[in-house]
């Protein structure tokens, strides 16, 4: 059972420069106690997707459609998506200090959360904060509480940020690059984390991440996305076993290994294209070792395969091309 499902979803900023195609025509699926993770580079448009989602996009053009159980999201007034958002669909974003407003306790943001989404009084919402912040491991709860932002390390910032988004029981969180900013031991603690809680509320999650080994550690499914596409659609173990992009691939061969001390590290030529001038045919084709004569003219179809799908003219049968 899919609890969101996104169809045909482009993202368009007008600018002086031109059209800003960040998300351009991308279609999947979030299954129910899933997690389902972003992949690229820089620029491919994985934020911009999920803040489409939650509407938070300001000035933006959206077109096609986004259903959240049996709403459909992109017809929703702002007075509507307050609703959802937070309360439904919550958000840990990417810098946990400058998610906090630094003038005020972490308790007292905390309580405005649970204030806002549920029915009950501050002295209600005080006990339902410390006890979920009982639940993401934090030291000394109630003391805790009554401290300010700066009081507490990243890795702690992070946990009470998952907190916050659990506190309202949503069905699905969006995680944006939740680990970039922490040093590995956290890190990995922070993602046993994540684990054990989607485990016991059995929420969705979609996980934006650069890091493949974060996404071999916590994601069921993954998708890769490159210049406002989705190029590659697969489960982790298919992905991690017989990548089929070349971008996928090129992606992989560059995580830093062991055996490259002392040598020139892999890399991909080149950079993602200008959201506003992006090549003909497949955007790829540019940095591709194996591009062919019809990938620089016409964009590739989705083909399935197996437990994966990949747009990519290397998959589409010769009478086809």
């Amino acid at each position: 059972m899919s609890i969101l499902a996104v169809r045909n979803l482009k993202t368009y900023f007008k600018t002086p420069e031109g059209s800003v195609k960040a998300v351009d025509d991308i279609s999947f699926d979030l299954k129910e106690k899933e997690i389902l993770a972003l992949v690229g580079e820089s620029g491919c448009g994985k934020t911009v997707t999920v803040l489409t989602i939650l509407g938070l996009v300001r000035g933006a053009q959206v077109y096609g459609s986004i259903k959240y159980k049996d709403y459909e999201l992109t017809k929703f007034s702002e007075t509507e998506y307050t609703r959802i958002r937070g309360r439904k669909i919550s958000m840990i974003f990417q810098e946990p200090l400058s998610a906090f407003d630094p003038l005020y306790t972490i308790g007292q943001q905390m309580v405005e959360v649970v204030c806002a989404h549920l029915d009950c009084d501050k002295e209600s919402a005080k006990n339902i904060c410390i006890e979920m912040l009982k639940e993401v491991q934090i030291p000394f709860p109630e003391k805790r509480f009554d401290e300010y932002p700066h009081e507490m390390s990243g890795g702690m910032l992070q946990r009470v940020m998952i907190a916050m988004a659990l506190v309202t029981k949503p069905d699905i969180i969006i995680a944006d690059e939740p680990t970039t900013a922490l040093d590995v031991t956290i890190q990995a603690q922070v993602l046993n984390l994540f684990k054990q809680l989607q485990e016991i509320y059995k929420t969705s999650i979609i996980f934006i991440t650069h890091d493949f080994g974060v996404v071999a550690e916590v994601a069921d499914r993954v998708h890769v996305m490159y210049a406002g596409k989705i190029v590659e659609k697969a489960t982790v173990s298919a992905l991690f076993a017989n990548p089929l992009h070349p971008y996928t691939k090129s992606l992989l061969k560059s995580r830093i290994k062991k055996e490259f001390k002392n040598r020139t590290l892999p890399y991909i030529p080149g950079n993602v294209p200008l959201a506003t001038d992006f090549p003909s045919g497949c955007r790829f084709h540019p940095r591709c070792d194996r591009a062919l004569k019809i990938c620089s003219q016409k964009e590739p179809p989705e083909i399935c395969l197996n437990h994966s799908a990949v747009s990519c003219w290397l998959y589409v049968r010769g009478d086809e091309k």
